[in-house]
């Protein structure tokens, strides 16, 4: 199934839900933000929210630093 992370089309499994694919790429999930079709998500809904073919995401991580 192919969806749209962060501007690149990608391949992913049916019935991912955005937390596996958080977990599938490694993202710091404490660090993170997700926006799905333009809309941002509570962490809370991560796990039960499915991707579907089509789907836009952007991932952002914040990184500390100083």
């Amino acid at each position: 199934m192919q969806i749209v992370v962060n501007g690149v089309a990608q391949e992913i499994i049916p019935e991912c839900t955005v937390f596996q694919l958080l977990e599938d790429e490694a993202v710091t999930l404490k660090a993170a933000v997700v926006e799905l079709n333009g809309r941002i998500l509570k962490q809370e809904q991560w796990q039960s929210t499915v991707i579907h073919p089509g789907d836009s995401l952007e991932i952002l991580v914040f990184l500390g630093g100083g």
